[in-house]
Formats: structure tokens, sequence, C-alpha cells
């Protein structure tokens, strides 16, 4: 998957800007350029490099590959930070509304200093370009060898992965499916991005591939955890087209996790570590969100409520496994409680306070506890309405699916009785 396709044409991201002599511009002011936002508030890195181009008269090889950056909520500042770097010294970028600000001291813009200037802005352009082939390879729909377009003697089923992850998750898991007779394809996307956008990408990276693979049999549809929103969201939307026989969530936050509230502090951390790691691509990192699919599965939030007032699509069979084994036991969690309330009353106000500040406490230690949930997911969360309930087996969330974080070793996978009962059989072969 290409980064989001930019948004912004270098028409309108040139706003009163008529190059080095604009006569706006005092002499030793600064060069100001307008770079409004797109819809999703999304800076196009492409604007960015040909406004830069255009409005100092120095010519830029520019990227035929799109990379667009969020510059709002939690990741703001980090990509603002990320570009200013990118640029280097001089250069200043700011948010006004839906527009960003870049400020350029006049000293890099002199005779002497253009070369230098223009040397910054290819490489900014070389970025996009190389960030933008990386995502292409990393995201989007990749059949493994088992895959036979339009063979119903190898039904093909589509396995998506959930959060913290990648295809990766389903190493032991896309072999087994394979030996029963199945054609295997794995999805792979920015799994921390906010969903409203990369779920519509998986509906846009979903028809591209069976447009190009010539594919007109329906698909099955596997998913893990979050990744079963991004295939709701196909499945249940304006743009389906009844190319799914059938759809079975595995450990699905259906009606959101506490514990996703972590995730967005976590890849905050790793986003401030992101910004010194210049040769590993920060800027696309950084893109692919900081925390917020997190906020998308809180239970209750804005992206859950759309999503589950839609209805269920007919036709379509909904199937869901759901664990009951956590990771600490009921023991152990009464022992934690213990441990911070002894902490609240020893910090006195300030503890209070701190516990007041995470009213969520208490449904996190929960969905992490034996008999509540799978660790990640609580049981009632997993429910969908006009869905039969969950079926319940007793394994933690990455166990569902036998994933390689904890399960680096090929063995029985607890779910796969009920994926294979309930897939589509292989028809019988041609002779």
């Amino acid at each position: 998957m290409l980064a989001l396709q930019a948004v912004v044409m270098l028409g309108t991201a040139l706003i009163g800007f008529g190059g080095l002599d604009d006569p706006a511009r005092a002499v030793g002011d600064p060069l100001k350029i307008k770079i409004p936002l797109s819809d999703q508030g999304e800076i196009s890195v492409n604007a960015l490099v040909k406004s830069l181009s255009g409005a100092t008269g120095l010519p830029v090889n520019t990227p035929d590959a799109s990379l667009d950056l969020p510059v709002r909520g939690l990741s703001a500042g980090l990509i603002m930070g990320a570009l200013e770097e990118a640029l280097g010294p001089g250069v200043d970028l700011t948010a006004e509304g839906n527009t960003i600000i870049v400020s350029i001291d006049p000293s890099l813009l002199t005779p002497a200093a253009a070369p230098a200037w223009q040397r910054r802005v290819q490489t900014l352009a070389n970025r996009v370009q190389e960030e933008a082939a990386r995502d292409k390879e990393r995201y989007g729909m990749r059949p493994l060898r088992s895959y036979r377009p339009n063979d119903p003697s190898r039904p093909t089923v589509v396995l998506v992965h959930g959060m913290n992850s990648s295809s990766g998750c389903f190493q032991h898991m896309a072999p087994q499916l394979e030996k029963a007779g199945y054609g295997v394809i794995v999805y792979d996307f920015p799994d921390n991005l906010d969903l409203d956008r990369c779920a519509p990408t998986f509906a846009r990276d979903w028809k591209s591939f069976r447009k190009k693979s010539g594919e007109k049999l329906p698909w099955a549809v596997v998913c893990h955890s979050m990744g079963s929103l991004i295939a709701r969201w196909y499945v249940e939307g304006d743009s389906f087209s009844e190319d799914v026989t059938d759809l079975i969530l595995i450990g699905p936050p259906n009606q959101g996790a506490a514990l996703a509230r972590a995730q967005t502090l976590l890849q905050f951390i790793r986003g401030l570590d992101l910004m010194g790691e210049k040769e590993t691509g920060s800027m696309s990192t950084l893109g692919e969100g900081v925390g917020e699919a997190a906020e998308d599965i809180l239970p209750g939030s804005a992206f859950l409520r759309r999503l589950n007032a839609k209805p269920r699509r007919a036709g379509v069979n909904y199937r869901i496994l759901a664990g009951n084994r956590g990771f600490i036991t009921e023991e152990m969690r009464k022992e934690i409680e213990t441990q911070i309330e002894s902490a609240v009353k020893a910090a006195g106000l300030f503890g209070r306070l701190l516990r007041l500040a995470n009213p969520e406490l208490d449904a996190q230690l929960a969905s992490l506890s034996d008999g509540t949930g799978d660790g990640v997911v609580d049981l009632k969360a997993t429910r969908l309405a006009g869905v039969d309930p969950p079926v319940v087996i007793p394994a933690n969330h990455v166990e569902l699916i036998r994933g390689p974080s904890l399960y680096p070793f090929p063995g029985p996978i607890v779910s796969m009785p009920k994926v294979l009962e309930w897939l589509p059989k292989p028809a019988l072969a041609s002779p």
C-alpha cells in the first residue's frame, strides 16, 4: 500500500507566493509558504516539496509517489518536528487552522546559500520516494503460493492482523489453512493509524487486488483482534461488492478494549525514540500513527459508534471466537489491586488524584484477568448485535491464533477446529 493519496495539489498549495521576488515580503523577512491540510488533517509532503521548490525558484525532482502525514492529534508535534529536522536549521513549521505555515530564514535563500537549500529540499523529496516505496512493500494484499484465483477447489481465505502486529502473527495458522486445501492471502496495514483512514484503504486494496488478479469468486475473511473492525468496515459499508462469504472474528474488540488506552502512551514514547533514528525513515513510521488506532478502539469511541450503528451484512456468515484465559490469575489481580490502593493511600491527595485520572483501571485489570476475557478483550466486548454469541475457548488473546510473539514454535492452534468448521469447504477438483 502506498501512503494515502495526496489531496493537496500544487495549485492550491502556493497561496500568495510568486517566488523570491514576492513584493508582499519585505527584504529580510522570512519567506512564508502556506500548505493547506486535507480534510483528514494531513500534510502532503509532495505538495510541501513542490511548494518549496516553486516558491524559491529552485528546481527539484519531485517524487512520483505520495506521502501524507497527520499533523493533528497526538502525532502532530512529532510530525512537525520530523519535517523541520529534515529541512534543517532556519525552517519552522506552525499550524494555523487547516493550514501549515512554513517559515524560511532569508539567509538560506541568498545566491551563495541557494545550492545548499536546493540539496535540502531534494533530500526531502528523495525520502518521500524511498519511504513510499518501502510502504508499498510492507503493506497491502500479499498472496501466498497457495492462492489460486477463481479456483473453487481451493477457496481463498484472507487473513487480517490486529494492533501491534503484522501478517507474521499468522505464521502458524497460514500453513495449516493451506494444508487443509485453502488458498491464503495475508493483509498488512499500519496498525496504529487512525481507523477512519486505514479502513477505507483496506477496501481499496481489496478491490484493487481482486481486479488485478481477475478474481470473480467471493472470499472468506479470518481476522484477529482489531483486524475484525477493518474487515467489518468494508463488509458493512457502502462500497461492499458482495464478494465475502464468511467473516470469522477472533478476539474482536467489537465493543472496544479498555487496555487500548495504554497503547497511546506506548506509541508516543516510541515516536519520541524515532525522532533520533534518522536512518530508519522516522517520518514514514510516524505517519503510520502514534496511538490513533488505540483511541478508535476505546469503548464508546466515535469510530465504534459509527461502525456498530451499521446493520450486519445479509448473506455474510458472521462467526465470533473469544478467549477467557487472561494473562494474570484472579489471585494476582487482587494482589495488584491491594498494592495499588496501598500506594494511593501512601501518596495522599496526589495519589487520589492519580487514581481519579485513570477511571478505567478496574476495567483494564479485568481485561487481563482469567475468566473475564482473553487478557486484552473482555468477553462481553466481543459480542455483536445480530450475530450469534461468541464461541468461548480457554485461551488468551495471542494463544487464540498461536501468535509467534508468545508461541514461536508450531503446534496445535486452539481456534483452528472451529475456523475449519466454519470456512466454506473446498469443492472437488475437476477430473
